[in-house]
């Protein structure tokens, strides 16, 4: 059975998004110019990258018996203008673990290279939008 993702966005007051999904909430910035409202899309992109390769450490670990103490996923990138988007994209992966180094370094690269989230990001998903729009019962038409 194939795996349906459902997320909800809302605007709300003050630059901010309410992201919502199986009952759980996340308060976002809209302005990416100030950082006192919270992690920008940007950032959200790129926390949803370092969640799916530490979900996928932990996943393979877990079927290949390996110990994990501690993960920690650094990324920087830069901001793209012309398109807008994301460039210079660089992330470090810190494993905290008794194994030897091959076995990690197997684990870095199968963590890294397939995931839900990853891969998304590295096939380049095309999504398919639609707009709906509710006209105000006091406009005038």
């Amino acid at each position: 059975m194939e795996k349906i993702f459902n997320v909800r966005v809302r605007q709300i007051n003050g630059g901010r998004v309410e992201s919502e999904a199986h009952g759980q909430k996340i308060i976002l910035s809209t302005n990416g110019n100030d950082p006192n409202l919270g992690i920008t899309a940007p950032e959200t992109v790129l926390a949803a990258l370092g969640t799916c390769i530490v979900s996928n450490i932990n996943k393979i670990a877990s079927e290949l018996g390996l110990k994990i103490d501690d993960v920690v996923i650094t990324f920087e990138a830069k901001k793209r203008l012309d398109p807008l988007g994301i460039k210079d994209l660089y992330y470090t992966v810190k494993i905290q673990s008794p194994e030897p180094v091959e076995k990690l370094q197997t684990l870095y690269e199968m963590a890294t290279t397939n995931g839900t989230a990853t891969n998304a990001l590295l096939e380049g998903i095309e999504p398919i939008g639609k707009l709906l729009i509710n006209v105000a019962s006091n406009a005038v038409q």
